[in-house]
């Protein structure tokens, strides 16, 4: 039967993909005759969220140097065409792959995961290869040997530089780190439209993934979220943000995900709303797990909680991890978010983010050209 089901999963992605290249043999867009900063996206629809995060900066950039998106799946070339203003190329194939750094000649190409596929354009040995990453946390993700492929990885502050510098052997940091911020903060973002009003105070619950595997799972939903949420919604109007993977591959997770969507009636919100960023300016709070969300949340000053996770995922021992207690799965949220020491989170801020906003980010990519 997991074989049946398998070739099943892999049959409607095949309709679909087939599906995809109709639509966008219609509506394809061109890249410029010259592209000199070029983003490459080989990751398939489920992870566009890393994509999108970096569209308006990589949008500001364009105002200064011709920029375009290459990606490999044509699902992603027609779900995101719609999203930006910058061209959409489709690279399916490795003579696809030629044919763009053939015709445009980047001088810099942008990356924002760690996707195999990386490795069909970091064999061009012209341009400046730089990796953004998707967000900033203490995962052992950011940690990664595979920024040695890199010419630069760009990165948000000191934490970032003392994480790289205690992970990797033989890894110059100095010359292969560029500190720029993280020009997402510096965007603003309106809340969306629909969004009940409530006098009660409010606070946001965003768990991350489950991830690819069990020394990945820093993911709260299935160990902490319905019991969580519960006590929450008893003193707060709740945000419920789950991650855009979350459910994907455990469905535990996923039956957890239903579970609390079905208990937040208004004025609670089920928040599926493209990034991170407006609820800062309207929640009071926010309880999360071990992931870019917990730091993004720092400069706000607000009380934060973050979940232990019950994997062995590993936790980084300094940082903001190892100054705050990690909230277990039969913690007391409600006391945890009252004991919280707003002042100490404020001191982690300006460790982990550098002074710096959009205008860092563009300057940094142009002087790479």
């Amino acid at each position: 039967m997991a074989k049946l089901g398998v070739a099943w999963s892999r049959g409607r992605d095949a309709v679909k993909t087939r599906a995809a290249l109709r639509r966008w043999s219609r509506h394809a867009n061109t890249a410029p005759a010259r592209v000199e900063v070029l983003v490459y996206f080989g990751s398939g629809v489920q992870y566009l969220y890393q994509l999108r995060d970096w569209l308006q900066p990589l949008e500001t950039l364009a105002q200064q140097t011709t920029v375009a998106i290459a990606v490999r799946d044509p699902r992603v070339a027609v779900q995101l065409q719609p999203q930006t203003s910058l061209p959409v190329v489709l690279t399916r194939w490795l003579l696809d792959v030629d044919a763009v750094m053939t015709k445009n000649n980047p001088r810099v190409i942008l990356y924002v995961n760690q996707n195999v596929f990386n490795f069909d354009l970091l064999a061009y040995a012209a341009p400046s290869h730089v990796f953004l990453s998707h967000g900033e946390s203490d995962k052992v993700y950011m940690v990664s040997n595979q920024a040695k492929a890199y010419d630069k990885t760009f990165v948000a502050g000191q934490a970032a530089v003392d994480r790289y510098k205690a992970a990797l052997h033989d890894f110059d940091t100095n010359a292969k780190l560029e500190v720029i911020g993280r020009p997402q903060l510096s965007i603003a973002q309106n809340p969306p439209a629909d969004l009940p009003h409530t006098d009660r105070k409010t606070v946001v619950y965003a768990p991350t993934t489950e991830g690819s595997g069990e020394f990945m799972e820093y993911g709260s939903l299935a160990s902490h979220g319905v019991r969580l949420v519960e006590q929450l919604i008893t003193e707060y109007r709740v945000i419920f943000r789950p991650h855009p993977q979350a459910g994907r591959r455990l469905h535990s997770h996923a039956t957890a995900k239903d579970a609390i969507s079905t208990l937040l009636t208004p004025p609670h919100y089920v928040d599926t709303t493209p990034r991170f960023g407006w609820q800062e300016q309207v929640a009071d709070a926010l309880v999360c797990d071990i992931s870019a969300v917990a730091i993004d949340w720092l400069p706000t000053g607000k009380p934060l909680v973050v979940t232990k996770p019950i994997s062995r995922a590993p936790i980084l021992d300094q940082g903001l991890l190892s100054d705050i207690a990690l909230l277990p799965p039969d913690g007391d949220v409600l006391q945890a978010l009252d004991e919280v020491d707003t002042a100490k989170l404020h001191k982690w801020a300006d460790y982990y983010f550098a002074p710096g906003d959009v205008s860092t980010f563009v300057d940094a990519v142009l002087r790479l050209r």
